[in-house]
């Protein structure tokens, strides 16, 4: 989920979604409130952290952290060096995810063709919206980033990621998870106060916007759960445009920043090989990946 996080074009909550946790998170997370942390006075920290799935929630924050801070560099490399393999591993996984939603949600009976139509419309439209030019980033703008950035990233097929490079703040936060890394051998007072700031008004918005935004889906899973499914579903599947493997740029930056990227045919892409054996290849390895990870998950049920 961290990794997902960090790429713009597939969100943390397609691999929530895909891996079957989608929807203990959101409980888990729902479950947090000031009631529940009061009750540790009376009932014990054992009976709160019990209450709140304190162990589920402590081990994938823990892999979601340790993601991004393994792999924010070697992602920035990728995209730079090996974008096409990159893209087109995403998108072997986001073609076995909708094999495999689908089949649940149709075995349920809960699909909705309609929900599923909408939630494509709405994706689609967010990847067509052109990135802001934000020069200067203000804390308080950065703290709206944070609110409306996380609540995309726990939507399946909205970007987090894209939401920050469209509210012109993906570079900002990048950077300074980069230098908080950089803090950890080489400490500078004045860096790390900068960078305190930066990152704890963006984690302060994250918390918030989290707390609000999955108390809002609890809801409408519990009682709207066909609509709502196939509306996360309709999502991920319009969020393909954003991560097919061959994408001209109509700006001049390069494909980490703020530009706008178009969906094109291998035989028009603007780049210097189309390497087509390589996304056929990477298409595949990331479509196997689902049914790995779904083996995995067989086993661990049992």
């Amino acid at each position: 989920m961290g990794t997902a996080d960090l790429i713009p074009g597939i969100s943390g909550g397609t691999i929530a979604l895909i891996t079957g946790v989608y929807e203990k998170l959101l409980k888990s997370i729902n479950s947090i409130s000031w009631k529940i942390i009061k009750e540790i006075k009376t009932s014990g920290i054992k009976f709160v952290w019990n209450k709140i799935n304190g162990r589920f929630l402590l081990t994938l924050l823990s892999g979601v952290i340790t993601s991004i801070l393994l792999f924010s560099w070697l992602l920035e490399w990728l995209f730079k060096n090996e974008s096409i393999g990159l893209w087109s591993f995403f998108l072997g996984i986001l073609l076995a995810s909708f094999i495999f939603l689908i089949k649940i949600e149709i075995q349920k009976k809960t699909i909705s063709f309609f929900s599923i139509l909408f939630g494509i419309f709405i994706s689609y439209q967010i990847t067509k919206i052109a990135p802001s030019p934000i020069q200067t980033v203000s804390l308080w703008y950065i703290f709206i980033s944070g609110f409306f950035g996380i609540t995309a990233m726990i939507l399946p097929g909205i970007s987090g990621a894209y939401i920050l490079i469209l509210m012109g703040v993906y570079q900002t936060i990048l950077s300074n998870i980069r230098q908080a890394q950089q803090l950890i051998f080489n400490f500078d007072k004045e860096v790390f106060v900068d960078v305190a700031q930066v990152l704890g008004i963006f984690f302060f918005g994250i918390i918030l916007g989290i707390k609000f935004f999955t108390k809002l889906l609890t809801f409408l899973l519990d009682n709207y759960r066909n609509y709502v499914m196939s509306f996360l579903i309709g999502l991920m599947i319009g969020s393909l445009n954003k991560i097919w493997p061959w994408q001209n740029s109509i700006s001049t930056s390069n494909l980490i920043e703020n530009n706008q990227m178009v969906p094109v045919l291998p035989q028009n892409y603007n780049g210097d090989d189309p390497e087509i054996s390589k996304a056929i290849a990477f298409v595949f390895l990331g479509f196997a990946s689902i049914f790995f990870l779904e083996k995995i998950k067989s086993i661990f049920k049992k």
